[in-house]
Order: structure tokens, then sequence, then C-alpha cells
């Protein structure tokens, strides 16, 4: 696996893991009930981003693109640090994703040497 993806991959899981960790500190601490189902689908939608990209499917930068524009967008109302931190993501994984060896890597080719 090319570097810019298992950094994305790596990534992603965290994230998985920060929205999971958010999720059981709603449901522990009684909060929203919709912030906890809100955090939980991100969990899930961020570890089926990490599992594609891991799996090697053709498709698997398409969610990644959706998802990290979904947490660039989202954190464009915010306008202060988190901001940057979501269009860095964004900006990353569409780097990352389009890198030469990325692309050869999930479409399945192999180069010769």
């Amino acid at each position: 696996m090319p570097t810019p993806l298992r950094v994305t991959v790596l990534v992603f899981a965290l994230l998985s893991l920060l929205f999971t960790l958010a999720t059981a500190h709603r449901l522990i601490a009684g909060g929203s009930f919709g912030a906890a189902v809100f955090f939980a689908v991100m969990a899930v939608a961020c570890a089926l981003v990490a599992l594609s990209l891991v799996g090697r499917r053709p498709w698997a930068p398409y969610p990644a693109y959706a998802l990290a524009g979904l947490l660039a967008a989202a954190s464009l109302g915010l306008f202060g640090t988190i901001t940057c931190v979501g269009l860095a993501l964004l900006a990353w994984v569409l780097w990352a994703c389009n890198v030469r060896a990325s692309r050869d890597w999930l479409g399945g080719r192999r180069r010769l040497r």
C-alpha cells in the first residue's frame, strides 16, 4: 500500500475511534440521543472508508472524497481551526487518492520494474 493511502487509512480509522468515543460519551453522560446517532453514523462511515481503502476496492476513493467533503463542509460554519483541519483533510484525501501509485494500487494494475 502506498504511503499516502496508508496515512489516509490511519486518519479515517482514528476518526472512527474518536466518533465511537463521542457516541459512548453522549450515551453515558445523558446527552442528546440525536447527537449520539450522528456520531455513531459518522463512526461507521469512517470505518467503511478505511476498510474499503484497505480492501483495494476500485470505488474506494469516492466514499473517501464524499466523507472528507462532508466533514469539510460541516466545519465551514465554525470558522476557526476546525475549518482549517476539515479543508486540510479534504485536500489530503484528494491528493492521496490521486497520486499515481495510489491509483495504480487501487486499480489493481501492476507496473513492471
